[in-house]
């Protein structure tokens, strides 16, 4: 963590103005959060971790100036340098969390979580090219979608990205190699239902991503992993996380207004087997059991349903 005086010095050197109250929020692998209040306003700072380069320009860009008008996201201030390390300086929308709603609440806001989704998806991508992951002038770094799906089993360089050379955690770690590959072979069987259209694709969508309050989302922040691909992955990201019967709704939704989703149950299918592969890689990187196992059962449920 980096110490709070720090933090102050730096920011009032950027802004010009006394920032008080700062105060760490968050810790993830990407990224440390820290609140704070500058002339009377609240904002976050985020310090990008080493190794993660380029995933705060990355989330301006999006913010910025790719995602639809209508999505609300967080104002950014500036995007510096400091210690070699990049830090993002933006303003503090209003609201909780989705992951601090519970009940009768968050039930409240999923008519509107869906919405914002949908408007997501509806961005404008003029100007960028590549599928998957992209960088911050929209690159992505695949020629199509089906290379990105099929890119979970492969290895990075020994430099490059969070998991680098990987696979030996099939033998040092709790990811079992048996299961892996069962579950991608079940992906790798489906791919040719998913489209290679590209749409703005979160990546993240729900959790701790998204602000709400009085029944409307008030912002969509992190992008870092936004990809160009399939708009049915951020469905089959909600609806295997939350498990909140969010499939059936985004087929109401898209059948109110009358728009044909074809394949929509294999596509979702496959993509539930991408997104339990990259967390069991995750997991067992960051050495968390307890969610690995948690994945292994879901992933288990979903592919028998």
């Amino acid at each position: 963590m980096i110490h709070t005086d720090l933090i102050q010095s730096l920011l009032e050197k950027k802004i010009g103005t006394q920032v008080s109250k700062i105060k760490p929020v968050k810790s993830g692998q990407i990224s440390e959060t820290y609140f704070l209040e500058a002339a009377g306003q609240a904002y976050v700072v985020r310090f990008e971790r080493a190794g993660m380069s380029d995933t705060l320009h990355k989330d301006r860009y999006v913010s910025s100036q790719l995602v639809s008008k209508d999505v609300p996201v967080a104002e950014f201030v500036c995007v510096d340098e400091f210690d070699d390390r990049t830090y993002a300086l933006t303003r503090r929308a209003p609201g909780k969390i989705l992951k601090d709603y519970t009940g009768e609440d968050y039930e409240r806001l999923i008519p509107n979580i869906i919405e914002t989704l949908n408007e997501i998806h509806q961005s404008d991508l003029e100007g960028t090219t590549g599928s998957g992951n992209f960088d911050e002038r929209g690159r992505g770094r695949w020629a199509s979608w089906s290379d990105y799906l099929r890119s979970v089993a492969d290895e990075e360089g020994a430099e490059g990205g969070f998991y680098g050379k990987w696979h030996y955690l099939f033998d040092d770690s709790f990811l079992q190699r048996n299961i892996f590959n069962s579950i991608f072979a079940e992906m790798d069987s489906l791919i040719h239902y998913c489209p290679e259209a590209r749409y703005l694709v979160h990546g993240d969508y729900g959790y701790d991503n998204v602000l709400a309050e009085n029944g409307q989302i008030t912002a969509v922040i992190d992008w870092a992993n936004a990809t160009f691909g399939d708009f049915l992955y951020d469905v089959a990201w909600l609806d295997l996380g939350q498990q909140m019967n969010y499939a059936d709704r985004f087929r109401s939704f898209y059948r109110e207004r009358e728009l044909k989703i074809t394949n929509m149950d294999e596509r979702l299918r496959c993509y539930y087997c991408y997104i339990a592969l990259d967390s069991f890689k995750f997991y067992a990187k960051t050495n968390q059991v307890t969610p690995y196992r948690w994945m292994v059962e879901r992933i288990k449920v979903l592919l028998n349903n």
